[in-house]
């Protein structure tokens, strides 16, 4: 670490520890006239769990992205409790930090794993709650005062300045390696956390009002315990996601290798299917599902032969029948992986034909096609006529979609034609050719 973050850093956590001796003498001051209740003690001891829990548990807004809520009770605290308080609460909660490493299956105690950075962040947010609560002070609408709606424009004030302050001061950090400008960098910053942070603010505010109530804390416990679950419900879905995704891209990699001739088949196909359905307006998880079953339809080529798959000329009709297997193939893989009926259909069938002739769909019976796997069958036969294949040169982007609208209504959907060429932007073009 540079000789200037390292005089940054414990300059933070002295003003830190300054500012901790402060509050703390503050508090003592104020409970030696006004002797300290029982029922208080269980308020602060029900604020610090939920401070604990909101910085240990940050809550998931995408797979890859989560915003810390430690504000949320950092406000409510402050307008119930007054500055000196909070700033405590806060400070204790830093020893009780526990986190679960997903990748390594273990829990953590944040202080041992990194004592400094740990407690620098402590100082920092002891400082930036110290200094927001300035303005707190001076407009007044917190602790007996508090009341709604007057107490909201105090606590905005100052949830806007601690925020600022403690982005500052983690900015001050960066900018002491001597690369980035204070103010761009701040910018920058400002631009993406405080749509976040503001957003919790309405709720430190209605939990303020819980508290101010008659048995309060209880009712705080009753509403944070159900977003607890959600948060954790949530969360275990974006892990499943996740974890999906990544199966899909090794699907779809070992498709590439077995069939290096068409590779990116499946992203150009998915891309295809996407937009396709997105234009005709299907519900958002279909459009996810599809895209899905566009980047794993090939899968089952895995257990086709390479000298089948990579043959340079007309394949022999034993060998047709074992290419025509694919579908049946990569269906039963990703049906053991647990992937949607949606997708497991639409691989399927995605060989099939609007008539109900193709293939798996040879029988007595005509087996309906599925509009996914009618998406994915035109996205399928698009991108292959216009990329070369081992037995033809690819045909141009014209001719491929004359021959997709002359067989509309036999090979292919119509409604998922007509959507395809508006998709493309082609509204004219040549009728009457021929299937090669």
């Amino acid at each position: 670490m540079e000789y200037k973050q390292k005089i940054y850093i414990w300059t933070v956590m002295l003003a830190g520890a300054a500012t901790l001796g402060f509050c703390s003498i503050k508090v003592c001051q104020q409970f030696v006239t006004q002797p300290i209740q029982a029922m208080q003690i269980i308020n602060w001891l029900i604020m610090l769990v939920l401070l604990v829990l909101c910085r240990a548990l940050p809550v998931y807004i995408a797979k890859d992205k989560s915003i810390e809520v430690s504000f949320v009770p950092v406000v409510a605290s402050a307008m119930i409790y007054g500055l000196y308080l909070t700033v405590l609460l806060f400070f204790l909660s830093t020893f009780f930090l526990f986190v679960f490493d997903a990748t390594n299956r273990k829990i953590y105690y944040l202080l041992l794993k990194n004592p400094e950075k740990e407690l620098f962040n402590a100082a920092n947010i002891v400082l930036s709650i110290f200094i927001g609560g300035q303005p707190l002070i001076l407009m007044g609408g917190y602790g007996d005062s508090f009341s709604f709606p007057y107490s909201i424009l105090p606590a905005a004030v100052f949830a806007v300045v601690t925020i600022t302050t403690n982005l500052a001061l983690f900015i001050l950090y960066y900018v002491s390696k001597g690369k980035e400008r204070f103010i761009s960098m701040l910018s920058r910053t400002i631009s993406g956390v405080f749509p976040n942070v503001v957003s919790t603010i309405p709720i430190g505010i209605f939990i303020a009002l819980l508290l101010n109530l008659d048995n309060g804390s209880f009712f705080v416990l009753l509403f944070i315990l159900p977003l607890l679950l959600a948060r954790y419900s949530f969360k275990l879905y974006w892990e499943s996601y996740s974890m999906n995704m990544r199966t899909i891209t090794a699907l779809t990699r070992a498709i590439d290798a077995k069939d290096s001739y068409t590779s990116g088949h499946s992203e150009r196909v998915a891309n295809f299917a996407e937009q396709i359905a997105r234009y005709m307006g299907l519900p958002k998880k279909m459009v996810s599902e599809i895209k899905i079953a566009a980047l794993i339809h090939d899968v089952g080529k895995i257990g086709i032969e390479d000298c089948i798959l990579n043959k340079p000329g007309t394949l022999s009709r034993e060998e047709f029948e074992q290419i025509k297997k694919h579908p049946v193939i990569g269906s039963e893989i990703i049906e053991e992986i647990h992937f949607s009926r949606t997708v497991v259909d639409a691989v399927l069938y995605h060989h099939c034909r609007y008539d109900g002739c193709g293939y798996p769909c040879e029988g007595a019976v005509p087996i309906e096609q599925p509009l996914p796997a009618a998406i994915l069958a035109i996205a399928d036969a698009y991108d292959a006529m216009t990329s070369d294949r081992p037995y033809r040169s690819k045909l141009s982007d014209e001719k491929a979609i004359s021959i997709i609208n002359e067989n509309s209504g036999t090979q292919f959907d119509p409604n998922v034609v007509d959507a395809f060429i508006k998709v493309l932007g082609i509204t004219k073009f040549s009728a009457g050719s021929v299937m090669p």
